[in-house]
């Protein structure tokens, strides 16, 4: 009986051991293991932030520099050839051509050819290089027969006249009156002297359209010729009445001053249309070449924009 009492007793022992054991809280985690775990998992959130940003960074760089290249195209290459202004250079055919055998001097040239050059536009500076070339040819067979005229006249002179001979001579020379990228205005100045007292001078231009290479004529500068002819004729009558110009005037030479603009001796520079009056056309020799500047604001109504210089 005791030992049945003695054992009830030990399990009875053994199960509030087990149950007190059962009930008691669990241990506390440590503290480190835990700083350490958040602050793996800050660094990891921080990780791929920080990724992200480098990569958005570059992403707004690459679209920056791509927008810089939009803003500021290049200029297309044919704007930049159609802007260059003609570059004009001049050979120079001088020459005095003398009797082969005695060395007499028959006649004295002075001779000189513009040679144009275009950047980027070698067709229109081409066109422009033709009209001197075919000018300078024209030139050598009033040459010849100047030479031929002053032969002949030489052999025919006294022994007296022949010790005073000094030979003919014979001149056209170019200069440039204006240059731009749109206009080429040239005038070319020749004279002729025969033994007269004085030679015979006169004045020629030659007025180009710069990116075509196209010679110029008033039907291409005027869109009414037969008004702008009263407005230039105008100006014309105000300055040969004029000083200095007035005491040269010719005789009746009202009803020659229409005859001047047809003559299509014109040039246009930064001011406006200039016509010239050559010599014994209006005036007497000693009256010279006159050049008349007709402003494009006077011009504007009858003239073709393109040619209007003045903005």
């Amino acid at each position: 009986m005791k030992r049945r009492l003695l054992v009830w007793m030990l399990g009875v022992c053994l199960l509030f051991a087990a149950c007190a054991k059962k009930n008691e809280p669990a241990p506390a985690p440590s503290e480190n293991v835990t700083d350490e775990t958040e602050a793996d998992t800050e660094e990891n959130q921080k990780e791929p932030s920080e990724s992200q940003d480098g990569e958005e960074a570059k992403g707004k760089e690459s679209s920056q520099e791509q927008d810089a290249k939009e803003e500021t195209p290049e200029e297309p290459q044919q704007e930049a050839e159609a802007s260059q202004e003609p570059e004009v250079s001049f050979v120079d055919y001088s020459q005095d051509i003398q009797e082969e055998g005695s060395g007499l001097l028959l006649l004295s040239v002075m001779e000189n050819c513009p040679v144009i050059s275009i950047a980027g536009n070698d067709a229109a500076a081409e066109k422009m290089n033709m009209v001197f070339e075919q000018q300078h040819t024209s030139n050598q067979t009033y040459i010849e027969e100047d030479t031929e005229l002053a032969r002949s006249v030489y052999k025919d002179l006294s022994e007296e006249e022949k010790g005073s001979w000094t030979g003919y001579g014979y001149g056209a020379t170019y200069k440039v009156a204006y240059s731009s990228p749109e206009i080429l205005s040239i005038i070319c100045d020749s004279y002729e002297w025969q033994g007269t007292p004085h030679p015979n001078t006169w004045s020629s231009t030659y007025c180009f359209d710069v990116p075509t290479g196209k010679l110029l004529s008033l039907a291409d500068i005027f869109t009414d010729k037969a008004k702008a002819g009263e407005i230039v004729d105008q100006h014309i009558l105000d300055t040969i009445t004029s000083e200095p110009y007035k005491d040269y005037l010719l005789e009746g030479y009202e009803s020659f001053v229409s005859d001047i603009l047809r003559e299509d001796v014109f040039y246009l520079n930064e001011q406006g249309l200039v016509v010239i009056c050559n010599p014994y056309m209006v005036t007497a020799y000693a009256g010279g070449s006159i050049e008349i500047e007709v402003p494009y604001e006077a011009l504007k109504d009858v003239m073709n924009a393109d040619y209007i210089r003045e903005k």
